[in-house]
C-alpha cells in the first residue's frame, strides 16, 4: 500500500457525474476515514471558487484549488494566488471578439469578486452559465470590467475547442496558455498557472512530496498534477492522451463512483 499524504481530485467529468451529483454517502465515509489517517483532501478544478465551496458546502477539512490552480484555499483562506496581467487581458479580449477562427462563442471572465458575461450572450448560454458561476454579472462590454481576472473560459456549441486552443496559443501573448477544458470549452490562465502550480502550493503547506500525493482527472487540465505525482489516475472515461500520459487509469468512470472506489481500493478502506 503506498504511502499517501494528499488526494485531489477533478470535478468535472471526474469526481462528479454526467448529472453533476456525487454519492454524498460514500464520499462522507471515505472522508471520515482520510481524516482519521491525516490524509488531506484537495478539490482541484478549473471551475470558480464560490461554485465549488456551494457544491462542498457542510464538508469540513477540504482544501480548494480552483480558477485551474490560481487561486488555492485551506479553511477559507488563500495560500495562493495569480491573476491574469489587465495588459495580457486586453489583448486577449480583442482577439477574441474579432478573430473569425472564433467566432460564436460565449466569454466569461471570472474574478476575486464576481463571474462577468456580456449582456448580448445568448439565454441558453446564460442559463448554462449560472450553473458553474455563482453570482454571475451581466454587463456591456468585458474589457471595462473592474476585478482581477483568473481565467477567461470559452465556450462553443462544437467540439473543436482542441483546435482553437492551438490557434490561440500561436496568437496570444507568450504570458497567457488556453487549454482545453471538456464539453466544448477552454480556459484561457496565466501561463505559470496550471494545477500542478497549485498542487505544490498545497505540497508546500503541509511538507507533502509528490510520491505522497494521488491525483484524478480526466482532461487536458488536469493532465499537469497528474503526471506530477507517481499516484495520478486518469479516468476510465477520460480523453485517449490522458489516459496514455497518466501513471494509472480507473477501472471506472466518473458515473461509476471512479474515484471514491479507487480510493477504497488502493488505500484499503471499507
Amino acid at each position: 500500500m503506498p504511502t499517501i499524504k494528499m488526494i485531489a481530485t477533478d470535478i468535472d467529468g471526474t469526481f462528479i457525474t454526467s448529472d453533476h451529483d456525487f454519492n454524498q454517502l460514500h464520499f462522507q465515509r471515505v472522508l471520515k476515514q482520510l481524516n482519521a489517517r491525516q490524509i488531506k483532501f484537495a478539490i482541484a478544478s478549473g471551475n470558480q471558487m464560490r461554485h465549488l465551496t456551494d457544491m462542498f458546502a457542510g464538508y469540513d477539512n477540504l482544501a480548494f484549488l480552483a480558477e485551474n490552480g490560481g487561486l488555492v484555499t485551506i479553511d477559507n483562506q488563500p495560500i495562493f494566488t495569480e491573476t491574469i496581467a489587465p495588459s495580457d487581458l486586453q489583448v486577449a479580449l480583442q482577439l477574441i471578439h474579432h478573430d473569425e477562427h472564433l467566432i460564436g462563442g460565449s466569454v466569461i471572465s471570472s474574478g476575486i469578486h464576481g463571474a462577468y458575461l456580456e449582456r448580448d450572450t445568448t439565454p441558453e448560454l446564460i442559463a448554462g452559465a449560472n450553473y458553474f458561476y455563482s453570482g454571475l454579472q451581466l454587463c456591456d462590454n468585458l474589457t471595462a470590467i473592474n476585478d482581477d481576472i483568473f481565467k477567461l473560459d470559452l465556450v462553443w456549441s462544437d467540439d473543436l475547442a482542441a483546435n482553437r486552443a492551438t490557434f490561440l496559443n500561436q496568437h496570444l501573448p507568450d504570458t497567457l496558455t488556453a487549454t482545453p477544458s471538456g464539453f466544448g470549452g477552454l480556459d484561457i490562465i496565466p501561463s505559470h498557472v496550471s494545477k500542478e502550480v497549485g498542487l505544490t502550493a498545497l505540497e508546500k503547506y503541509w511538507d507533502i512530496q509528490p510520491n505522497e500525493v494521488m491525483t484524478f482527472g480526466d482532461n487536458d487540465n488536469d493532465l499537469s498534477m497528474l503526471t506530477h505525482t507517481d499516484y495520478g489516475y486518469a479516468m476510465a472515461n477520460a480523453a485517449t492522451n490522458i489516459r496514455a500520459a497518466a501513471p494509472f487509469t480507473t477501472q471506472w468512470t466518473n458515473d461509476e463512483d471512479g474515484v471514491l472506489r479507487t480510493i477504497d481500493e488502493v488505500l484499503g478502506l471499507n
